[in-house]
This record gives structure tokens, C-alpha cells and sequence, in this order.
């Protein structure tokens, strides 16, 4: 992801050119990120994500392959910083 073209930009935002998804690194928030529905791709790497429960409504969805979690209760995402560029 590209950061901003300057170091004096008050709002850091990191930009992904390929989906467009955004990192608001001011406010530790992702915007243009997968609907969340009862399946779910990891926008890391792919893989279908797993729910639970597996009944629906399903809360939490976890990637086997590189860890990322979604909680939808809380509309938060885990382990995608993780993934960012320096």
C-alpha cells in the first residue's frame, strides 16, 4: 500500500491501488473493505474465511491461512496492520 506523498500530510493514509482499499492511520480505520455477508473472503489473502457459529447469525470470521479476524458485533477487523507496509 502507498502512503502519502508527503511527510507534512496532517492525516496519513495509505492507499491501496489495486482494490482501492484505504488505512486511515490517524484514526486506526480501513474503508472500502469486503460487505460482510454469511461468507467472507480474507482481503489479506484470499482464502474463504471461516464462521462461527456456524449457524447463522455468524459473529466472527477467522482466516486459517494468515490469521486475519473480522467480528462483526463489533464491525472490527484484526491482524490487518499487520500486513501493511512500513
Amino acid at each position: 500500500m502507498a502512503g502519502p506523498s508527503k511527510e507534512s500530510v496532517p492525516f496519513p493514509i495509505f492507499v491501496c491501488a489495486v482494490d482501492g482499499v484505504v488505512y486511515d492511520q490517524k484514526r486506526a480505520h480501513w474503508h472500502g473493505l469486503p460487505e460482510i455477508h454469511d461468507r467472507l473472503h480474507c482481503p489479506i489473502c484470499g482464502s474463504r474465511m471461516e464462521g462461527e457459529p456456524k449457524d447463522p447469525p455468524t459473529r466472527v470470521f477467522f482466516c486459517y491461512q494468515c490469521g486475519t479476524t473480522y467480528d462483526r458485533d463489533k464491525a472490527s477487523w484484526y491482524g490487518i496492520a499487520y500486513h501493511q507496509a512500513p
